[in-house]
């Protein structure tokens, strides 16, 4: 091996072990929301992901830099969320699986975006990270229920389409589940009953 390609290796496994260290770090955060510390300080973050402070501010200049690449991490992880559904299939059936996708994605984010929300007034990469996935939705809804939208008449069109995008949001999931204390099963099928009986 030569000294060239002797640098290279050590050069690839410095990068290897930095993108490593930034993802502990950016899921330290992450667990921390998951249990309930919605702010959590840096000497806690650095503590849950094993590393020194020293480290974390060597990653990230500040919390809202190790926010902002949690909101990123945060859209990777519900896009696995979202599954093709079949749109040839009959309406109940597309909007129960439309239901059962996004109640699984928001149980799985909302300690994450419980926290993001304390942030976002400030911050205008996470209200960018929040358009990007209302913009996600949005197209979801387009394309698994587009059929029925466009046979809709103008004048219903669009108001029909703002009440879907109302009814299967994260703040109607997280109202029923946290403000009502229902449970997953009785939130999807509440949920289920708006959509039904918006496209019916």
């Amino acid at each position: 091996m030569t000294s060239t390609e002797a640098a290279t290796l050590r050069q690839d496994g410095r990068l290897a072990r930095s993108a490593r260290t930034r993802r502990a770090i950016v899921d330290a955060l992450r667990s921390l929301h998951h249990d309930g510390d919605l702010r959590p300080t840096a000497p806690r973050v650095a503590e849950r992901a094993g590393v020194s402070l020293r480290t974390v501010w060597q990653h990230f200049t500040d919390l809202e830099t190790l926010l902002v690449e949690a909101g990123r991490r945060d859209y990777e992880i519900a896009m696995r969320y979202v599954i093709p559904i079949d749109t040839n299939a009959a309406l109940p059936r597309r909007l129960q699986e439309l239901v059962v996708q996004r109640g699984r994605m928001y149980e799985a984010l909302a300690p994450v975006w419980r926290a993001a929300m304390l942030q976002e007034p400030f911050s205008p990469q996470i209200r960018r990270n929040r358009d990007r996935l209302l913009s996600a939705a949005r197209d979801q809804l387009t394309r698994v229920l587009g059929r029925e939208l466009d046979a809709l008449p103008a004048d219903r069109r669009d108001a029909t389409f703002a009440a879907l995008q109302v009814a299967t949001g994260w703040s109607t999931w997280e109202s029923l589940r946290r403000d009502l204390e229902m449970s997953v099963e009785a939130a999807e099928q509440a949920v289920f009953e708006l959509v039904e009986r918006l496209m019916t």
